[in-house]
């Protein structure tokens, strides 16, 4: 598939539409969201971090889906192979403090509410980011600090339309964050040592029910160099570009295709503890995950309907970028498989 790179300049045409669509390693494109005109209260927006390393972890969502808000903490213990998740829900988030920015390197987000409250600022070179909550494990609060630098310019950046003309979705995965802090959970403290982590940032509108397919990895290897990859298909129209690309220290190669390959019982019901095969038709991506633990989340509301099976685990195998074959061993990361209908 011949992939077309985004020139610099304005995401959106004055009908809300894309002027183009394709990839890029850095946002190239301006997005406003004052362009979408009558449909800008069907913007959907997020900031989504993890941190992961062998001891323990931590997952952060900010997100504005324009008749709601949501916040959510994960923190994992890789220890026991155990997670404890808590989100809040904000209906009707009017108030510009949830207006989250329109950029990924500029702009605060700071949001105090009575039982949370989630922090983002850009401090000099580094993100400083804090979150307090109440009643999260056991009636007990909890805090999470860190401070988070970028070790690579480069990221995966895609923009892609969806069937109707005005929807689109406009996307940056910023791997290899290098992050480090603490939790705190009721008089427990827990290290975060460093590690490294990706941003999942996200903006624009489309349609209400979809599935995609997400991994991401970040980690580094016996020799001391920074590796992660972006590996992922199934939302959007992406005829264009994908989302797939491999970063090594600071330089960043586009991958073409790539499929899971799940284990499903005789119903076709998947097995999200069995190995899952990653790889792609060229052989480009040649990957085994074996799963340690799925977190699991089900809603079924009246407005917003989720499935989601996020699986950590690790990755063996190899990547092949411009005719380099580089080895993956028993690297952290995560899988996953979202259907959402919001």
């Amino acid at each position: 598939m011949e992939q077309t790179l985004l020139k610099e300049g304005l995401l959106l045409n004055d009908d809300g539409s894309l002027t183009e669509s394709g990839y890029a390693f850095d946002l190239v494109k301006e997005y406003n969201r004052l362009a979408m005109g009558r449909n800008i209260n069907k913007r959907k927006e997020w900031d989504y971090y993890a941190f992961l390393n062998d001891e323990n972890g931590v997952c952060i969502t900010v997100s504005n889906l324009s008749y709601l808000a949501l916040f959510s903490l994960t923190y994992i213990d890789f220890k026991i192979n155990k997670y404890i998740t808590k989100t809040y829900i904000k209906l009707n988030p009017r108030d510009k403090k949830f207006i989250l920015p329109k950029d990924s390197s500029t702009g605060n987000i700071s949001i105090h509410e009575r039982n949370y409250s989630f922090s983002i600022k850009h401090v000099n070179d580094e993100r400083v980011i804090t979150v307090i909550m109440k009643n999260f494990a056991n009636h007990d609060a909890v805090k999470v600090s860190l401070k988070v630098k970028e070790t690579t310019e480069k990221s995966m950046v895609i923009a892609t339309p969806f069937e109707k003309k005005h929807q689109f979705y406009y996307n940056q995965k910023k791997n290899l964050l290098l992050g480090a802090g603490s939790i705190e959970i009721g008089r427990r403290g827990i290290n975060i040592k460093p590690c490294l982590g990706v941003l999942d940032w996200g903006r624009g509108i489309w349609s209400r029910d979809n599935t995609w397919y997400w991994s991401s990895l970040n980690y580094v290897d016996e020799a001391g160099n920074n590796v992660g990859f972006n590996l992922g298909y199934g939302f959007g129209d992406t005829s264009k570009a994908t989302e797939n690309m491999f970063f090594f220290n600071k330089e960043a190669f586009k991958l073409n295709d790539v499929k899971f390959e799940f284990t499903q019982d005789e119903k076709g019901n998947i097995d999200f503890l069995k190995e899952i095969k990653v790889n792609s038709e060229s052989k480009d991506i040649d990957l085994i995950f074996a799963p340690l633990f799925n977190r699991h989340d089900e809603t079924n509301a009246i407005i917003i309907k989720t499935n989601q099976n996020q699986v950590f685990g690790r990755f063996n195998g190899t990547i092949t970028a411009e005719g380099k074959t580089y080895e993956i061993k028993n690297a952290l990361g995560f899988l996953e498989k979202v259907h959402n209908v919001y």
